[in-house]
């Protein structure tokens, strides 16, 4: 059986003033055709699951276009109608297919749709007819009606930090071999909740979010049931259909999705209140951390997060560490390609005067005044090694580590969410020798540096990915919890 896969993906911040164009995604993770097999066969990731699995079942994988851009802001509309075109192209010219496999994100906004998943697999159903279509989308996927009814199954991951990525790939390729198959009929209900929550208490790893992630996989055991997916949605997307949904696909009984997508719903609705964050503000972290009988201690800055749009160029907790003298500190990472220009020009073991970080959005800080020493310098490539995406190239672009006082600072040219422990490690920086290491992570960390953190503290910082939901001026969401008091979910 032949079936086409390919993906256009972003994690829209419309709180971000950094527009997204066709750049943002060429220099990102870019590729066509048959440079999509190379660059995800044996990874941990969607695409690198569904190429494994596919193998197993029969499946003939036809490769369409699959591109990522950092998150940001807003994607300009030329950009997306570029990407979106290249796609439909690509999938005329596949010749005769039996379905296909998108792995999407489910939060991508442009100039001209809310939904532009939605937009996308309306016109990629209008183009194949009937063809089974499978969709995976991320657990931060703002789930609409228009992306349940274009899709035949919708398989959202059940992770944060997304540690499950190649299992719901491997999944998707089974399911829609079964469907090509004759072997089941899915039907699939949609339930969209009121509910906004910030990445921190999403994270599966803990309490409340272990709890339904435990919940959502005792359904899924259910005779009768194909997959079941809980969406805890984007809430930095101020559109009308942000946040929380439920998703389950039944084979053949459409009553039966609907008992339990309710079911699944309520579930979430009754704990809404514990999906809270519990946040620390950079003083008393600081005289914690100063006092904790163990490293390292790791502080979460999610409101610089550039997994979720964040500049990345922060300055409230560098100039904090800085002020207050403190000793055995790491930041990872400040994106500021005009301070790597200056490192490089002095060479490693030369002092060099740098304005650090604070060059994009006001709301992330002002620059940093140092005189710093020259640590290190590379090109910013490495490959990751832990639980999250194993195995796939990461390129901060030209990095250098300047150390000022008693603090290390990664200076990156590209914005990259420092979850791998490789990011310090592929400079010269063992994160275990540390005292504290900052990084700029709502969650993602967690995968790789649980196991090594003497403790973990959630930082409280002004950003454009704060977890602090009531500090933005939400102007197109829906009624929704916990901006609104709401009675019930329906």
């Amino acid at each position: 059986m032949r079936i086409a896969t390919g993906c256009i993906g972003h994690e829209t911040n419309t709180f971000s003033p950094v527009a997204t164009g066709l750049d943002h995604f060429k220099r990102g993770n870019f590729h066509v055709g048959d440079e999509v097999i190379a660059a995800f066969a044996g990874t941990s990731t969607i695409t690198g699951g569904f190429l494994e699995r596919a193998g197993a079942v029969g499946i003939e994988v036809v490769p369409l276009l699959w591109t990522f851009a950092t998150p940001s802001g807003t994607i300009q509309q030329r950009a997306y109608e570029a990407l979106k075109e290249e796609v439909l192209v690509r999938l005329q010219q596949a010749g005769p297919l039996d379905g296909v496999f998108l792995d999407l994100h489910g939060a991508m906004v442009t100039e001209a749709h809310e939904d532009a998943e939605g937009d996308l697999l309306r016109a990629v159903r209008e183009r194949v007819g009937a063809l089974p279509l499978v969709v995976t989308l991320d657990l931060h996927a703002n789930i609409t009606a228009e992306m349940a009814a274009c899709a035949d199954v919708i398989i959202g991951f059940d992770t944060y930090p997304h540690v499950d990525c190649h299992e719901r790939g491997m999944e998707g390729a089974q399911v829609i071999a079964d469907m090509v198959a004759g072997k089941i009929r899915p039907t699939m209900a949609y339930r969209q909740l009121p509910l906004l929550t910030s990445p921190p208490p999403q994270c599966s790893m803990r309490p409340p979010m272990s709890g339904a992630v435990a919940y959502l996989h005792a359904l899924e055991a259910r005779p009768g049931v194909v997959t079941a997916t809980l969406s805890m949605g984007f809430p930095f997307a101020d559109i009308c259909d942000a946040g929380g949904s439920v998703l389950v696909t039944t084979d053949g009984d459409q009553r039966r999705a609907d008992e339990l997508a309710d079911e699944l719903a309520q579930y979430m609705w009754d704990r809404r209140a514990a999906f809270q964050p519990e946040l620390v503000s950079v003083r008393d972290a600081i005289h914690f951390t100063r006092t904790a009988s163990g490293q390292p201690v790791v502080w979460a800055e999610g409101s610089d997060n550039p997994g979720g749009g964040g500049p990345c160029d922060g300055t409230h907790i560098l100039s904090a560490l800085v002020e207050a003298d403190f000793q055995g500190a790491v930041v990872a990472v400040i994106a500021d390609p005009e301070s790597v220009g200056r490192a490089i020009a002095a060479g490693v073991g030369a002092e060099v005067e740098l304005e650090v970080g604070g060059k994009s959005i006001p709301l992330h800080g002002e620059p940093v005044a140092l005189r710093a020493y020259v640590q290190a310098l590379t090109d910013g490539r490495f490959v990751n090694k832990g639980p999250m995406g194993r195995g796939t190239r990461a390129n901060m672009g030209r990095t250098a580590v300047v150390r000022s006082r008693g603090v290390e600072i990664v200076l990156t040219e590209r914005r990259i969410q420092p979850f791998d422990a490789q990011v310090l490690r592929s400079v010269g920086i063992e994160p275990t020798d540390r005292k504290l290491i900052v990084l700029k992570s709502a969650v993602h960390f967690r995968a790789d540096y649980n196991e090594i953190a003497h403790a973990i503290v959630e930082v409280d910082t002004p950003g454009v990915h704060s977890p602090k939901l009531e500090s933005y001026a939400y102007k197109n969401v829906r009624p929704v919890y916990p901006l609104q008091d709401l009675a019930d979910w329906r």
